[in-house]
């Protein structure tokens, strides 16, 4: 466990410190932390001084948290503390699966070809819920495989414990999700009878427990029935029919994201299907991972809302089927190998070439040197993995080199790359105005809209308004502050608040504001 902490801190502690919080999901989870902070309430979260019925709690409870490590301060390092713990505990859990269904070396595989890929690299840096999300769902799922062959009351209650957290986290998809991996995976590995055990009776209402004493006291404390209707019913609900949550996709969406996140290590998923069938003892565990990745897919595609991060829980599994099958990945044809080899070397030496030719690019919004320095490892990584695959092919020594090779570009878009883009993704000039113009208890004025990346870097709860009249009676009643428009909002006050100051342009990401300081600066 200590070297799976050192590890996650290795390849995305710097992109933790040195990478802002950027919107949506960073800084509004990060933003309504602080304002339940703000307010002492923690069982009901709250954006803008309205209840927030998008996610339940947990995720905001381990911000505050995580607030202990940095002397109170709702910043990058406490938003993304959640996340390193579903890190640590998905990479733990998953080095823990492959050790009891493989080996020890397939475990150590497994933790390295999963931190490699594409999308769980990237998840990881991100102070999002779905990572937690994985990490409660992994370890749940590793004590449940662990019951079968160790059978004991407290193992089965932490398991359920873990889901009961996790539907904390992001909903019933945490007591979901791991059930039906659990059963799926044992069903298509020829150990159904395993999954006929009594802990079923007493644990899922135990891991509904959790939960439920949340919204009891919830309900307790004043919390309004829209609230719960909200959370209860149009988020689960509406989010399943696909009227909820603006991610309406097509049933197929999935098949067109799952190879492309889990690159690069996708261009070897061929060899490995032929090496893992054809060999006997492994096929009962290539049954169980395409089980695994099959239910995460099939469930999720029954949605009509969808994002990739949905389907984060495949990936480990897609993990451990390469983890598996890469020793032997040496004796398929050599064919075959050049095949995938060349394919790998010939996009890391595009991407290298891209990243270069970024010197002659006038428009770019960044200095080009992070980006023209990322290209010249990338390309020169290419040049050496060509050199190492001649010598020896997909061997151990190729994959060793390939994943240090991985290791440290991550690490340098982490912390080089990456925090390049904080001034173009969060409101630098407005977050320097705002103690000038704004008191302490007085709010961000927000017209139309519900901007927490604003609220969070103004250290001011955001006030949304949307009636013209009622803005300008707040202005009036005001001794100053700030207030922020929508570019397409702004022509429909402009000439109401003409003499009350200079409004001026402001970028966030590919948004663009307008703000209006209607007091001198002291």
């Amino acid at each position: 466990m200590l070297f799976i902490v050192a590890f996650c801190l290795l390849l995305w502690g710097g992109e933790y410190v040195l990478r802002h919080l950027w919107e949506p999901d960073e800084a509004r989870f990060t933003y309504i932390s602080w304002e339940m902070n703000r307010s002492g309430d923690w069982l009901v979260p709250h954006r803008d001084g309205e209840f927030y019925a998008h996610k339940p709690v947990l995720m905001f409870w381990l911000i505050k948290a995580g607030t202990l490590l940095t002397n109170g301060a709702f910043n990058q390092i406490s938003g993304r503390l959640p996340s390193l713990l579903g890190l640590v505990l998905a990479l733990w859990a998953l080095s823990r699966i492959a050790a009891r269904w493989f080996d020890r070396p397939a475990a150590w595989r497994a933790v390295f070809v999963l931190s490699t890929s594409a999308l769980f690299w990237q998840t990881g840096g991100m102070g999002q819920i779905d990572m937690l999300l994985l990490g409660l769902e992994m370890t749940a799922l590793h004590l449940l495989f662990k019951t079968d062959d160790a059978p004991a009351v407290w193992r089965s209650m932490l398991a359920f414990g873990f889901m009961g957290l996790a539907i904390m986290a992001k909903g019933p998809v945490g007591l979901i999700i791991p059930s039906g991996i659990y059963i799926c995976a044992n069903l298509a590995g020829g150990c159904g009878r395993k999954i006929i055990r009594r802990h079923w009776l007493w644990g899922l209402p135990l891991a509904l427990s959790l939960p439920i004493a949340w919204l009891l006291a919830a309900k307790l404390n004043g919390a309004p029935d829209a609230y719960f209707k909200e959370l209860l019913f149009d988020q689960n609900v509406g989010r399943l029919a696909g009227k909820f949550g603006g991610h309406t996709q097509p049933f197929y969406y999935f098949l067109k994201y799952l190879p492309l996140d889990f690159l690069p290590w996708t261009l070897f998923i061929p060899m490995v299907v032929v090496t893992m069938w054809q060999n006997p003892r492994q096929r009962s565990e290539f049954y169980r991972l395409a089980a695994w990745i099959g239910f995460v897919v099939c469930f999720f595609s029954l949605s009509g809302s969808k994002r990739n991060l949905y389907i984060l829980s495949a990936y480990p599994a897609a993990a451990l089927l390469v983890a598996a099958a890469m020793p032997r990945l040496a004796d398929i044809k050599q064919k075959w190998q050049s095949v995938s080899a060349y394919l790998l070397i010939g996009s890391l030496g595009l991407l290298g070439i891209s990243g270069i030719a970024t010197l002659w690019v006038a428009a770019l919004p960044i200095p080009a040197w992070p980006l023209v320095m990322a290209g010249i490892l990338c390309a020169t990584g290419a040049v050496l993995l060509l050199g190492v695959f001649r010598r020896h092919q997909l061997s151990a020594r190729f994959f060793s080199f390939f994943i240090v090779f991985l290791m440290v570009m991550e690490i340098i878009a982490g912390t080089i790359v990456l925090p390049a883009f904080n001034p173009i993704k969060t409101p630098v000039e407005l977050a320097r105005a705002a103690p000038q113009y704004i008191a302490p208890n007085e709010p961000l004025l927000l017209f139309a809209m519900t901007e927490e990346i604003l609220s969070l870097y103004c250290g001011r709860q955001g006030l949304r308004i949307d009636d013209p009249d009622e803005l300008l009676r707040k202005i009036n009643g005001s001794q100053g502050g700030i207030v922020v428009f929508s570019q397409a909002s702004w022509p429909q006050m402009k000439d109401r608040l003409e003499g009350y100051g200079e409004p001026r342009p402001l970028r966030v990401g590919s948004q663009r504001f307008i703000w209006l300081a209607f007091k001198t600066p002291n």
